[in-house]
C-alpha cells in the first residue's frame, strides 16, 4: 500500500463525508495533490454538481496536500481550515477535480519557519476545480476556484 493509499485510508476514516462522496486522492507528487470525484453521488437537483460536493473535493485538495506536505517537512501538526471561498464560474456535468499547488517556494519557507519556530502557521492555498478526466496540467479552464487560509498547529 503507497503513501498516498494509507492517507486516502486515514481520510476515509476520519472524515466520513469523503467516503460517501467517493472522493479519490489521484496524485501528489510534493508540491501538487489532484483530487477526483465521481459526479453520480455527488450530483444536484439539475444533474450537475452539487455546490457543496464541489467545495469540499477543493478543501479537501487543499487540507490534504498541507497534511502532507508539513508531514514531508518532518513536522508532526493539525491542520484546520480558518477561512474559504469558493468562486463557482460554470456548472460541472462530468466528473470532476480539484487540483492544489503549494505556494511559491519562499512562501511555503516562512510559513514552514514559522510553524518550527512558533508552533503555529498561516498559510493561503488555492485549489481549482475541473470537469472531465483527471490531469496534473489541465487544458480546459477551471470551473470554479477555491482559495482559503489554513492553520497548523504543530504538536508539543
Amino acid at each position: 500500500m503507497t503513501r498516498l493509499d494509507e492517507f486516502q485510508q486515514r481520510i476515509h476514516d476520519v472524515i466520513p463525508l469523503t467516503r460517501a462522496m467517493d472522493a479519490v486522492l489521484e496524485h501528489y507528487d510534493g508540491r501538487q495533490l489532484l483530487v477526483r470525484a465521481p459526479l453520480a453521488p455527488n450530483h444536484n437537483h439539475q444533474g450537475t454538481g452539487f455546490g457543496g460536493s464541489i467545495y469540499s473535493v477543493a478543501v479537501l485538495a487543499a487540507w490534504g496536500l498541507i497534511e502532507l506536505a508539513v508531514e514531508d517537512a518532518g513536522i508532526d501538526g493539525t491542520v484546520v481550515i480558518q477561512s474559504g471561498s469558493m468562486d463557482y464560474g460554470q456548472p460541472v456535468d462530468a466528473d470532476f477535480f480539484a487540483l492544489c499547488q503549494l505556494p511559491e517556494a519562499a512562501e511555503w519557507d516562512r510559513f514552514l519557519t514559522m510553524l518550527r519556530r512558533r508552533g503555529r502557521g498561516r498559510v493561503t492555498l488555492k485549489s481549482g476545480l475541473y470537469s472531465g478526466k483527471p490531469e496534473i496540467e489541465p487544458e480546459q479552464p477551471a470551473a470554479a476556484f477555491f482559495e482559503g487560509r489554513f492553520v497548523v498547529l504543530a504538536s508539543s
